[in-house]
């Protein structure tokens, strides 16, 4: 099966952690802050490491992602990581 990586804004964790259990109880494997990040590492490392895992990347968009500090440099970060974002046309 596929491996998610869910990217989300802390005010969204819920919603993050719903769609995380919905993919794992459809047999695939969701990576997410909540579960995958331990405390006191490094986060940008993590970030990393998860867009370089995942098959695919799921950003849960609302206000909170769209007006945080970090979650712009964290999906633009992610990009690199899409076969779809790297081609030019």
């Amino acid at each position: 099966m596929a491996c998610y990586f869910v990217s989300y804004n802390k005010a969204d964790r819920s919603w993050a952690e719903w769609m995380a259990w919905q993919l794992e109880d459809c047999g695939h494997v969701a990576i997410i802050q909540a579960w995958d990040f331990v405390p006191g590492s490094n986060f940008a490392l993590k970030m990393d490491e998860a867009a370089a895992r995942a098959d695919k990347i799921i950003a849960v968009l609302s206000p909170h992602y769209l007006e945080a500090m970090y979650t712009q440099t964290e999906w633009q970060s992610l990009l690199p990581a899409i076969p779809q974002a790297r081609k030019v046309s």
